[in-house]
């Protein structure tokens, strides 16, 4: 039973054009319509955005073991929702579950079943449970306001094609077109691939495909994850993946260090707390705090408190001290040539 503002919805109003429920039953009956054609084997099911979300963790023995499903916490559903029509304004609309209490003046409420309890999916068969696959496809705030979505069969195959597609493009961006090892090693870096510089090409390249597609599945839950999308944008080595190829080489060198307590130190100096929620993208967030226009002085502070001559001497992309000189902030650097940026970031930095 379908209830707008305590009235029972009709279907008889459809033929109706007087009826007061004429248009609620016209809008019920070509919602129906609507997910039959969608679902004709006959069921529908909703899926919660976001879910699974998955962790890292550490076995007893002390081996890593990545993206860990975690269990999917219980969502209450309300069965009735304040909805706002284009025209009529605003409606309660509700399904009834139970058994429907009776109102004064033929009016009628949903009873004491209020909600349900759904974890990652509920799937309605439509024949059966028609009035409830409604009010959550086209009324239910919860599901209106993208905590659900339609599983649509054909959307999966079209995902499917295009997830296939990005493992193409990305199979081609890794094995071909990073054919560059000095390129290769700045971009591996700036995706917290640890070691880079030590390690055989293929065995980064390797380790940049499990990487991304990790990511590209995390991507679903937080959109702030760098996935294939990304890494092709990243390849140009803006700079933010210099800053994130720094950090990560700091990090490879020991100069930056992070501890049990959530706090990445440089010597006894600690240079960002991790908030706990954070602690499986801790690389991302020490990367994203120190990339924020208004931590721009924290990262000179940083740029100063860890480079060394021998870094310095390491670097062999004149782009990499044109990134530095742009964030130490000197001034006169935009417009002069690669050897004397190099020369002002040496000396500002007041390495012999």
């Amino acid at each position: 039973m379908i209830l707008v503002d305590y009235a029972k919805l009709e279907m008889s109003a459809l033929d109706d054009d007087k009826h007061p429920m004429h248009e609620k039953a016209k809008e019920y009956d070509k919602g129906i319509r609507e997910l039959r054609r969608l679902c004709p084997e006959g069921t529908i099911t909703l899926k919660r955005v976001g879910f699974p979300k998955f962790i890292d963790g550490i076995t007893g023995s002390g081996r890593e073991v990545r993206d860990i499903p975690e269990p999917v916490p219980p969502m209450r559903v309300s069965l009735q929702a304040k909805y706002e029509h284009p025209q009529r304004g605003k409606e309660l609309w509700a399904v009834c579950q139970g058994m429907p209490k009776p109102l004064i003046g033929g009016l009628w409420d949903i009873g004491g079943k209020k909600t349900i309890q759904v974890e990652d999916k509920i799937t309605i068969n439509l024949k059966e449970e028609s009035d409830l696959a409604f009010f959550l496809c086209y009324r239910s705030s919860q599901v209106l306001n993208g905590h659900f979505k339609i599983d649509d069969p054909k959307e999966d195959v079209r995902q499917k094609g295009e997830k296939k597609r990005q493992a193409l493009v990305l199979e081609t961006a890794i094995w071909q077109k990073l054919a560059d090892e000095a390129q290769l090693r700045k971009v591996a870096q700036g995706y917290g691939i640890a070691n880079a510089y030590k390690k055989e090409p293929d065995e980064i390249r390797f380790e940049l495909d499990a990487l991304l597609k990790r990511n590209d599945e995390k991507q679903k839950a937080d959109p702030s994850i760098r996935g294939t999308k990304e890494f092709l944008e990243d390849m140009k080595i803006t700079s933010y993946m210099r800053l994130s190829a720094f950090v990560q080489d700091r990090i490879d060198a020991k100069v930056i260090t992070w501890k049990p307590d959530g706090k990445y130190k440089v010597g006894e100096k600690t240079i960002v707390h991790v908030p706990p929620v954070e602690t499986n993208e801790k690389f991302k967030y020490i990367v994203n705090y120190f990339a924020s226009p208004n931590n721009d002085d924290k990262l000179q502070e940083l740029l100063r408190d860890t480079i060394n001559k021998e870094y310095l001497d390491s670097l062999t992309d004149s782009k990499d001290f044109r990134w530095l000189a742009e964030s130490l902030k000197l001034e006169g650097f935009f417009n002069k040539p690669p050897e004397q940026v190099k020369e002002m970031v040496y000396s500002d930095l007041v390495v012999a």
